[in-house]
């Protein structure tokens, strides 16, 4: 009796381990993982002549013999601009790997020629594709700033009188469209500031908490491959109801004054070439000024002040920005809600 309860036991325990490795399996098959790799249908793209402004998108499709990784990449032939869509799976699907415009990193793409390639790290295969952008990306949110028709109505510009100020609109190297703002100039004083600028704001319509508000900006430096010693940029936003600036014998606009609801953040230090998007929620601003409620609310901000500072030359603090041009200059200005601007899809 004893022996049959054994060996009906052990079946039953043979039978569960069974039953449970064929439910637990997970995963590519072993001949799929380490099969051939070939392609079994090319790279497809749905739309030649993307228009993005108009709501555009471009879908993506190719498949193949195995799991593998792969990686999508679209480069502007004009801007140099870059979107990069990646995987590990036996196809690209043009359910999921769809582009409506977006970039993976700054320049931003213009009306231009793209370059699509298709590339598999572990495979020597590569797909090729072209494309022409007949209609730029609109991004969603409150554009502060983007300097193509010059400075913001209202906007306000204090800077030292010193030498090389450049506290002015430019064309030479803009970050998106045509024009940016040059904001920087030599430190031969002693004073951390060289000028700012101050924007007046409506985002009463605004409905996320400060966390999902996010101010996005490029700040470009470091042209020539020299930066000046901690140079940065130092961000004001008020939520002051006072009016902008009621007060013109003051250098900046009365809102940033002491007694005000200020809040501030800084990008300390700027210290790399090029341009750079960078992204702040609202909530990463600290308390400035102790003249309000000091909770952080999107929809009563009234203003923006921008300002360029760096470690004076005068009195030994930072001899050797005495030479060094001061450059933290800025473009394309944007708040967004619920994620940073180039999170949009």
């Amino acid at each position: 009796m004893k022996t049959q309860t054994f060996f009906l036991f052990s079946g039953l325990l043979i039978v569960a381990a069974l039953g449970c490795s064929r439910d637990a399996y997970e995963g590519p098959l072993i001949d799929d993982l380490y099969g051939e790799f070939e392609v079994v249908d090319t790279l497809r793209i749905s739309n030649l002549t993307p228009n993005f402004s108009e709501g555009g998108r471009v879908k993506f499709h190719s498949e193949f013999s195995k799991p593998v990784d792969w990686k999508l990449t679209i480069t502007g032939q004009t801007s140099g601009s870059v979107k990069v869509f990646d995987g590990f799976s036996s196809s690209v699907d043009s359910n999921d790997v769809q582009w409506a415009g977006s970039i993976s990193e700054v320049p931003f793409f213009q009306l231009e020629n793209c370059s699509v390639e298709l590339t598999f790290p572990q495979e020597p295969d590569t797909m090729r594709g072209s494309l022409v952008i007949t209609g730029v990306r609109e991004h969603d949110g409150i554009v502060v700033a983007d300097f193509e028709s010059g400075l913001p109505d209202g906007a306000v510009v204090f800077h030292q009188f010193s030498m090389n100020m450049t506290f002015e609109t430019a064309s030479d190297v803009p970050l998106m469209g045509d024009t940016y703002f040059k904001m920087g100039g030599r430190m031969g004083w002693n004073e951390w500031l060289l000028g700012m600028l101050d924007v007046p704001l409506d985002c009463g319509s605004v409905e996320v908490p400060a966390d999902q508000f996010y101010l996005n900006l490029g700040i470009l430096s470091g042209i020539g491959g020299e930066t000046a010693s901690d140079q940065y940029l130092n961000i004001l936003i008020s939520e002051s109801p006072e009016p902008f600036n009621d007060n013109l014998s003051n250098n900046g606009a009365d809102i940033f004054q002491d007694g005000q609801e200020v809040y501030k953040y800084q990008i300390r230090p700027v210290d790399w070439e090029g341009w750079q998007y960078v992204a702040i929620s609202y909530d990463m601003f600290e308390v400035k000024s102790l003249g309000g409620d000091n909770t952080r609310t999107p929809a009563n901000i009234t203003g923006i002040r921008l300002q360029c500072q760096s470690c004076p030359s005068a009195n030994a603090n930072c001899p050797e920005n005495a030479d060094i041009d001061v450059r933290t200059d800025i473009d394309y200005v944007v708040f967004t809600e619920g994620v940073p601007l180039l999170d949009q899809e």
